[in-house]
């Protein structure tokens, strides 16, 4: 049976069930619109989420959480801190409700663009470690 962007996003909601708690936004403008942020595991590493696209869920952590030697179905986008937000090379920005959250503010970041539940599962268990 093939997966599907529900199994997908089902996956992801019960692992962090399981395995994380819900961070409350230090400013009321972020309201968890298009983001969702957790703490994993025991060292609660930080954790974005966008479930809200068609094809994928984008992972959002800081550079220092980010897993090494990811698929090339992942794709990777880093972004730097620039004022209030972050850019990439081509610079576009990041969700800007990231600002809301002490664990994203001024830090390196990374977006991980996820389609598959394999690799969803090796960057959430890397978080959890």
């Amino acid at each position: 049976m093939s997966e599907t962007i529900n199994d997908l996003k089902g996956a992801v909601r019960a692992f962090l069930s399981a395995h994380a708690q819900p961070v409350p936004a230090k400013t009321a403008t972020s309201k968890k619109e298009h983001l969702e942020v957790w703490h994993v595991g025991a060292r609660r590493r930080a954790l974005g989420v966008e479930f809200d696209h068609d094809g994928l869920v984008n992972f959002w952590v800081t550079s220092l959480n980010m897993p090494q030697g990811l698929p090339p179905s992942v794709e990777v986008v880093r972004k730097t801190p620039k004022g209030k937000g972050w850019t990439d090379a081509n610079g576009d920005g990041a969700n800007s409700n990231l600002s809301g959250y002490d664990d994203f503010r001024t830090r390196p970041i990374a977006r991980l663009g996820v389609t598959r539940i394999e690799d969803a599962k090796a960057i959430l268990d890397h978080l959890n470690r």
